[in-house]
């Protein structure tokens, strides 16, 4: 017979201890799986974000850079034509290819100039000449309806 200070002083678990803790483990592993899915896709919409918003920022640059004889100031009304990007943002040019990632499309809103004293739309803030909205899509292969997209705007001025 088995004393009673042997029972007391036992070393071990029991077999509902052992099935509660293998219970509340897989628990916290399952839910840990489940989250770094989550992780992963806000990595990867943070990733395309910031990308869109680098593209959109560096052609707006490159806009702002350009003097005024050059032909994108002086044709009106202003144009651009739609480029595509690679993954790594090196430009691919006008024309989409099977490499490119992201397509930045940009439309103006001009306010009132010499040339156009009375615009059929103003700009809706601020004082600038005209009001640049960029959008980003990726991936610039999609359908529409299965593209992201980020819009981008920006104040600008006729470079004198």
């Amino acid at each position: 017979m088995i004393s009673k200070k042997w029972r007391k002083s036992r070393l071990g678990f029991s077999l509902v201890e052992v099935v509660l803790a293998i219970g509340v483990v897989s628990f916290a592993v399952l839910t840990t799986v489940g989250l770094l899915s989550v992780a992963s896709d806000t990595n990867k919409r943070a990733k395309d974000e910031g990308a869109a918003s680098r593209l959109a920022a560096n052609e707006f640059e490159h806009l702002r850079s350009l003097s005024a004889a050059s032909t994108f100031w002086t044709t009106r009304p202003l144009t651009y034509a739609d480029r595509y990007f690679d993954s790594s943002l090196s430009d691919l040019g006008t024309a989409s290819t099977t490499n490119a990632v992201y397509q930045l499309k940009i439309s103006f809103i001009e306010g009132p100039s010499v040339t156009n004293p009375k615009p059929t739309s103003t700009p809706p803030f601020g004082t600038a000449d005209v009001v640049a909205i960029a959008e980003v899509r990726y991936p610039a292969q999609a359908p529409a309806a299965n593209q992201s997209f980020y819009r981008f705007t920006t104040l600008m001025n006729f470079p004198n």
